[in-house]
């Protein structure tokens, strides 16, 4: 499937969080698992310097490995406490990914 599209977009319902004490530097501070109907994304919030993104695919279910700074963590965790829906993209041919709500008007407050 990931050969002929050249990125996916799904909108996710549910995701898990890990947090994790200091430890090994190769360790990430905080893991976000993504649900996806297509499969999962691990987004990984690390210090110092980020792997490359991948995907792996075990028949039709896709595994995204998705590294972010971890001085992220905190818009990450907002965006998915707070807003609804949430889409997951991720680019096949660069690796890069985002997630992302839908279109919203302008102004339009919490509530």
């Amino acid at each position: 499937m990931a050969d002929k599209q050249k990125f996916l977009i799904e909108q996710f319902k549910k995701y898990k969080v890990f947090l994790y004490a200091s430890g090994p530097a190769s360790l990430s501070n905080a893991v976000v698992h993504l649900i996806l109907p297509s499969g999962k994304a691990v987004l990984r919030f690390k210090e110092g310097r980020l792997k490359k993104n991948k995907m792996t695919q075990t028949g039709k279910k896709y595994q995204f490995e998705v590294y972010i700074k971890n001085s992220e963590y905190p818009n990450y965790i907002d965006l998915l406490r707070n807003e609804k829906p949430l889409y997951f993209f991720y680019d096949f041919t660069q690796g890069l990914s985002y997630i992302t709500t839908s279109d919203e008007p302008v102004g339009e407050a919490e509530k």
